[in-house]
Parts: C-alpha cells; sequence; structure tokens
C-alpha cells in the first residue's frame, strides 16, 4: 500500500471513528423539583441512529412461553438466547430503545466512555443482555421504578450485560433512580450499582458515569454484595476508605476534556445559580459537582425544554461568538471542535417524558433533530401519528416530521442569526399551543383525550411546514440576509480598475516566522553554523545513505585540504 493510499485510509478511519463516538444528555426533574408536581426526565441521542417511532400493545402470555433475546435488541440479528416470559407485558413507545409505558414509567440514559479495553463487549454465552433489550425489558414488566431496579439488578446478575458503558435513569410518578451499567472484564456477567435520586434534586449526566464512591451502609445504593470482590479479581477496584470508588474503578473518563463535565456544569449552574459551580476542574474524576442538586426555583416543562437546547450564550463557550460561528454565528461545531454544548446538530431525537396523575394517558414529549431547530410534540403511549411512523433515515418522505425537522434544521443552521429568531418564536408558540391542549383536555376521558393529542401531532406538522415556506420567503435566495453583528469579514472596496492582486496574510503567522528567523540568526552567531548545514542538509538523519556519506566525506576532505594550505 502506497504512502497516499495509507493516509486517505487513516482519515477514513479518524472520520468513521469521531462519527460514531457516544453521545447524548440526559436530565431528570423529580416531582419535588418541578413547578407542579410531575416528573420530567429527558435525554437525547446525538448520534446517527433510526428515527422511527413505534407504539407496542400490551399482551398476555401463556405460562410456559419465553421472550427471546437479540443481539443489540434487533430481531434481524443474532439470536443470543431466551428467558422465561412473564404473564402480562404493558404498553410503550420504544425507537430501537425503550421509552415510557402506559404507567408512565419512563427511561433515559447516555452512554459513557471508559478507559478499559473491555468497556465496549460483545455478546457471549454469559453475557446476553444490553441496553436495547434492558430498556424494553424494564417497560414491558414494570409499573415502579423500584421494581424496575430490582428486577434489572437479578437479570444483570444472570444473564450479564454487553455493549456500552451506560447510565439510565429510571423514573415513576414519584421517585427516580440512575441505574449505571459496565460490561465486565471477563465478558460474565457485568458491573452495576443503582443510586436513589433525592426527592427535590435535579439529576444530569453527559456521557460520563456520575456515581463517585458507593457508600455500603447507605440505601439508597443498590448493587451487588459480590460486586468489590469481582472487580478486586480483575485488578481493576479502586477503594477510597473502604468504599468502593465506581467512578474510578470503571475508568469513566470523558471522550476529551470537559465533552462531558462542561454540560454537567452548565445544567447545574442554570438550575442552581446560587451554588456558583467553577466550569473548570482538576479532571475527569473530579468531585467538584455533586451527584445531584436542588434547584434555586421550581423547574417548569418550559425551563426543562429551554436545557435542552443551551449552547452556552452569554458564556465564554458560545461558540456562536468564535471563529467555529462563521458569518451567521452558529452556535453549533462539527465533533472535535469548540465546546460541546448540551444541544447539538448531529441530534436524531429528544424525547421529554412525564410522569403525574393529572392526565388520562402517559405522555411523552419528542423533538425530532437538533432540539434549537426542531419542535416538542406531546404523544401518548398509543398508537404513533402518521407523521411519526414507519420514518427511513435513507429514503425521503415530506410527509414525515423528520424530513420536515431535517429541511428546516438544514436552512436554520446555515443562516443562523439571520433566521433564527423567526424560528424560535414559532416553535415556541406552537409548544405553548401544545401544554395549553393538555392542561384543558385532562377531564376528557382517556379514548377521547389520546385522540386529541394525535390530531395535535398533525396540526404541529402543518404549523412547522409554514415555517418552512416563510423561512424560504425570509431567506429570498439570500437578498435579505446579513452577517451576524461582529462576524462581518474585512471588506476592501476596488477603487481602480488596474489589475491588483489580492494577497492574504496571517499575520501571526508572519510574526512567528519572523521571530524564528531572528532566533536562529542569534543562535548562529554565537554557537557556528551546525556541521549538517554546513554540507547543505537540513538535519542529520537518523540513518545515514551512500549519498549523504559520499557528502560527509567530501566535505570533511576540502576542509583538511583548506586547513593545510592555511598552515
Amino acid at each position: 500500500m502506497n504512502k497516499l493510499n495509507k493516509y486517505f485510509l487513516s482519515i477514513l478511519l479518524s472520520s468513521s471513528i469521531i462519527s460514531s463516538a457516544d453521545a447524548g444528555t440526559v436530565m431528570y426533574v423529580s416531582p419535588q423539583a418541578s413547578d407542579n408536581g410531575t416528573a420530567y426526565l429527558s435525554f437525547s441521542i446525538d448520534r446517527k441512529v433510526s428515527p422511527n417511532v413505534m407504539y407496542v400493545e400490551a399482551a398476555d402470555h401463556e405460562s410456559d412461553e419465553m421472550r427471546e433475546i437479540y443481539e443489540d435488541g434487533d430481531p434481524s440479528l443474532k439470536f443470543l438466547g431466551q428467558i422465561p416470559q412473564v404473564n402480562h407485558t404493558f404498553a410503550y413507545i420504544k425507537t430501537e430503545y425503550g421509552i415510557i409505558n402506559e404507567n408512565s414509567l419512563m427511561l433515559g440514559f447516555c452512554e459513557n466512555s471508559s478507559a478499559h479495553k473491555f468497556a465496549k463487549s460483545k455478546p457471549s454465552e454469559k453475557a446476553i443482555l444490553c441496553l436495547q433489550e434492558i430498556t424494553k425489558l424494564a417497560l414491558e414488566r414494570c409499573v415502579k421504578a423500584s421494581d424496575a431496579i430490582a428486577m434489572l439488578s437479578q437479570m444483570i446478575d444472570k444473564y450479564g450485560y454487553y455493549g456500552t458503558p451506560s447510565t439510565l435513569v429510571i423514573s415513576d410518578k414519584e421517585e427516580g433512580y440512575v441505574l449505571e451499567l459496565m460490561p465486565s472484564a471477563d465478558n460474565a456477567g457485568g458491573y452495576y450499582v443503582a443510586r436513589k435520586i433525592p426527592q427535590g434534586h435535579f439529576f444530569v449526566a453527559a456521557d460520563q458515569f456520575r456515581i463517585q464512591s458507593i457508600d455500603k451502609d447507605n440505601p439508597d445504593f443498590i448493587f451487588n454484595d459480590n460486586l468489590i470482590s469481582r472487580m478486586q479479581q480483575a485488578d481493576i477496584a479502586q477503594l477510597t476508605s473502604g468504599n468502593l470508588n465506581w467512578l474510578r474503578s470503571v475508568k469513566g473518563n470523558e471522550i476529551r476534556p470537559y465533552y462531558s463535565l462542561r454540560r454537567v456544569w452548565r445544567a447545574m449552574s442554570i438550575v442552581a445559580p446560587s451554588k456558583n459551580y467553577s466550569p473548570w476542574v482538576s479532571g475527569w474524576a473530579s468531585t467538584a459537582y455533586p451527584f445531584s442538586v436542588a434547584p434555586d426555583s421550581k423547574i417548569s416543562l418550559m425551563d426543562l425544554i429551554a436545557l435542552t437546547r443551551d449552547t452556552y450564550t452569554g458564556t465564554q463557550f458560545d461558540n456562536a461568538t468564535k471563529g467555529t460561528g462563521g458569518l451567521f454565528a452558529t452556535p453549533y461545531t462539527h465533533e472535535n471542535y469548540g465546546e460541546r454544548s448540551i444541544a447539538n446538530e448531529n441530534t436524531t431525537y429528544t424525547f421529554i417524558s412525564q410522569a403525574n396523575k393529572q392526565t388520562p394517558s402517559a405522555i411523552t414529549w419528542l423533538s425530532l433533530g437538533p432540539s434549537g431547530e426542531g419542535t416538542y410534540v406531546p404523544l401518548t403511549v398509543n398508537k404513533i401519528p402518521s407523521v411519526y411512523a414507519d420514518t427511513s433515515r435513507t429514503e425521503y418522505d415530506e410527509k414525515k416530521m423528520w424530513w420536515l425537522s431535517k429541511r428546516i434544521s438544514y436552512l436554520t443552521v446555515g443562516y443562523y442569526s439571520s433566521l433564527s429568531d423567526m424560528l424560535k418564536t414559532r416553535v415556541l408558540e406552537q409548544e405553548q399551543h401544545s401544554l395549553t391542549l393538555i392542561n384543558h383536555s385532562k377531564g376528557l376521558p382517556k379514548d377521547r383525550f389520546n385522540r386529541v393529542i394525535e390530531n395535535n401531532s398533525r396540526t404541529a406538522f402543518n404549523r412547522m411546514q409554514k415555517l418552512y415556506e416563510n423561512l424560504l420567503e425570509k431567506h429570498d435566495g439570500g437578498y435579505m440576509l446579513r452577517y451576524a453583528e461582529g462576524h462581518n469579514p474585512k471588506f476592501i472596496p476596488v477603487d481602480s480598475y488596474k489589475k491588483h492582486e489580492v494577497v492574504h496574510v496571517d499575520k501571526e503567522k508572519e510574526k512567528a516566522e519572523i521571530h524564528k528567523k531572528a532566533e536562529t540568526s542569534a543562535n548562529l552567531k554565537k554557537e557556528g553554523i551546525p556541521f549538517y548545514n554546513a554540507i547543505g542538509i537540513d538535519k542529520l538523519p537518523d540513518r545515514l545513505d551512500f549519498n549523504v556519506f559520499s557528502k560527509i566525506l567530501s566535505t570533511t576532505q576540502e576542509y583538511m585540504k583548506h586547513q593545510n594550505n592555511k598552515n
């Protein structure tokens, strides 16, 4: 393989690694921390997955029936085994992951980084459960979050866990738990620890484990009694004052510095500004940010929606104010450039599920594409409206919300400063309309309530379609566009018909080169010319070939001859 081919292969591989990086943010608002006693759970998947949303009906099963388990939870992939089925499974909404069931049991997650080589494992005979299957099993079988934690703990002990290190949040109408999952070093079983989220608190995780040391005397922690001994046998256990330091044991680092912790800081700083959390920490295992925090004031649904759209506006980390913002001050950057914000251009979907005793049906709000350019639309745990059902990411369909959201996003992100104000206003109007509709329909029978919410999805689609048309009108082929304030390119007007050459000079680079030449000149005056310069090569190579050796020999002979003549 020649050097050029190797170069392009390296670029291809590196781009594949970057694009497949796990990314997402999960946030939980406990009932006592919200403005109306509702528990809220949001999570996003900021990578390429299917945007299709599906409804799974409730079902009764025979006593001897078995539930089949497939690789990555996909029946089209490898069959891994089976587990006993329960007599009745609940209805729920899913993508490739479970989202919320008819009992308002709701799930959200992020996929974490780890420095351990075994962190992302394949299935084996002793590890057949992955995150996709775990989320669906919980919704199929459980009413309460505590029941789901107990069941999943037993299942992981018995059937094992493989796949991606993850932080899974499980909540019902009253309480929420964090369950953190890690494949085991021997690819048999799996490691896990759960922690109850304190009442009245807000929790956030962003592609990094959030549980630090395990307090074995605190009933809010749930883990297998042999967890410490198993980790010690694998030589990965890290103990702090006799307790297992979970974060350090699983080597739960960040993808890069502040990739995760900056988002944790931002969310906690917004909900609890009085804490004055610093955006700077000592390292990925820092304890600067607590597991959860009590907000300064009650959090509403619209507050949480705004959090999912945050791009560090008004802070030193706002990408829109930097070179990556471009001429139209977009707040997004492509992977590995600039700060990683909660809102992300690569988002496939964001769910905000809610659980309370006020609505006749369980509800989740869905935004497709980047949350800043999509609109959150409520769905009940019922038949999926046509604008969301049977959606393909590879086949364009103008009747699907996914493709409409992408059209709006592509247009707005490219001309952000000129078009975003119109978009934000109209999207918020639609979301407020949906919220008002829910509040006015709470007293309806369940079937009628479901129909009202389903019809609203069509209304939302039509309004977003009109928004797209209005954005195109405002764009007007670029005629009405203006660069963002402070982002105007330097313009030197042409004042002569005389031909001239435009020269672009990098002033900083030019200054650096002048400084380097000055330093080199000063060193030469002090130390003389290096021998390898004298023979006409830039530096002495690691290995001498025949031509270089001949040059050295020839130069040395000439020097000696010159010295003899002088003598």
